[in-house]
């Protein structure tokens, strides 16, 4: 029992718990009909999916294939190939305005398949799949129990059922007390059956199938938000670095420089031009891309009511404002690093924040058999978390602003970092089925 369970029970006072269900079905990214082609490739979907054809399992995607040497048995080069299978906790993640702290998960629903004149699909799912998938189980706004928890919720048994019912009235309350309208977050709970299902070649023994896998628990650190004041005006600005970039911030080690395997077009020692300008150098880096050495920093003129070419205006106002002074993030350079480089790479834990970070072994599938392995995850939160209350309708109120619909709203005001977890498995495809649940309790 907790310390919080402890006082509320010698208080003998009472709060409902429920416990929200994570995604336990994804979308089917691979066609389970095809066999796999002679070289091991499984085939992408080629068609559109609804809800109700989820599969209850994932499958990781490859993102490396590095050549390590040469094949003495039957000629050629040995091949090193590295997967991906990672979960973001809460919402689905897309590319929105900035560069995501998450990485992009694969949608819910059928994304627009490509097709040709003649309406043949001339992709598959594989092609949308970047190896993530969106786990849900932190908020629920279709969940009665929720709303009946909340403080701002119509259908409440508590004592501050008198919600106000228009915007200024609720702007006063959540002033006066924040957390007014919140929730208690106690943890994540989560079971990953992990399977290796790379079928080896006939010729290779079993005893030499084990592979290896990096399991990662990751949380992007938010950058802190300041006031900084104008020096010509005297007016104050907010003002705050950009969120960190999965893909070109994800990685940081000084042992990888752009004049070694990070950047082979780099060249250390090089008389011509400057293609040796940043050889020395160690961006950090993702899965697949490194970030600019030689960034764009936000420059954006500081006038409110400017209109020049360099301020993106919108009612006046400057929307880049807010980052002034800050490297912009961009979509980075592809990097030219082995499996084994990406597999070990220390996470740059100035962008993020490391819960798990361990390896593990797992035996691929042989004889009709393949290796499991059960990881059971606590992910804790232990924190109240705030929300801001009920949605706006359209309709003006002269004498009270404008009147709150009957909607929630459910993104919270301070959980900004959701956790991501993630899978890095050695030269074999991995499975994994899902089952767990978030801990939510009233306040």
């Amino acid at each position: 029992m907790s310390f919080r369970s402890k006082v509320l029970d010698a208080l003998n006072i009472e709060k409902k718990t429920v416990k929200l269900q994570v995604n336990e079905i994804f979308p089917p990214v691979y066609d389970e009909d095809a066999a796999p082609s002679d070289t091991g490739v499984i085939t992408g979907r080629p068609t559109s999916y609804t809800r109700n054809q989820h599969v209850p399992y994932v499958v990781s995607k490859e993102i490396i294939n590095s050549k390590i040497g040469v094949n003495v048995g039957g000629g050629g080069t040995v091949q090193q190939k590295l997967d991906v299978l990672g979960f973001v906790v809460g919402k689905p993640v897309v590319d929105g305005l900035y560069k995501n702290m998450y990485p992009i998960t694969m949608p819910l629903q059928s994304p627009t398949l490509a097709t040709d004149s003649e309406g043949v699909v001339t992709e598959t799912m594989d092609d949308h799949y970047t190896g993530f998938h969106s786990l849900g189980g932190l908020y629920d706004k279709n969940l009665p129990e929720l709303e009946k928890m909340r403080k701002s919720g119509l259908e409440t048994e508590h004592n501050l059922a008198d919600w106000p019912d228009n915007s200024l009235d609720q702007m006063r309350r959540l002033t006066e007390d924040p957390y007014a309208d919140s929730l208690y977050f106690h943890s994540t709970k989560l079971s990953f059956l992990l399977t290796g299902i790379t079928i080896p070649d006939i010729s290779e023994k079993a005893s030499n199938h084990r592979g290896v896998v990096r399991m990662l628990i990751i949380r992007p650190r938010i950058p802190s938000v300041k006031t900084r004041w104008s020096g010509t005006s005297g007016t104050p600005y907010i003002n705050m670095a950009y969120p960190p970039h999965f893909d070109t911030d994800l990685f940081y080690t000084k042992t990888k420089t752009l004049g070694g395997r990070m950047d082979t077009a780099v060249l250390t020692n090089s008389t011509v031009g400057t293609n040796n300008r940043y050889s020395h150098l160690s961006p950090t880096f993702g899965l697949k891309k490194y970030g600019d050495v030689d960034p764009d920093i936000n420059q954006v003129v500081l006038n409110p009511t400017s209109t020049a070419a360099s301020a993106t205006v919108t009612n006046n106002v400057p929307h880049t404002q807010l980052h002034y002074g800050h490297p912009k993030p961009s979509e980075g350079t592809s990097h030219t690093l082995s499996s084994y480089d990406v597999l070990t790479a220390p996470i740059n834990r100035e962008k993020y924040a490391v819960v798990v970070d361990k390896m593990v072994t797992l035996d691929t599938l042989h004889h009709g058999v393949a290796s499991k392995r059960i990881e059971n995850v606590v992910i804790p939160y232990n924190k109240k978390i705030k929300f801001p209350g009920r949605k706006i309708t359209s309709v003006d109120h002269t004498d009270f602003g404008k009147v709150l619909s009957d909607d929630l709203e459910d993104e919270p005001v301070n959980f900004q970092s959701r956790p991501i977890i993630m899978f890095l498995s050695m030269d074999q495809k991995i499975s994994a089925q899902v089952t767990g649940y978030t801990t939510i309790s009233e306040c």
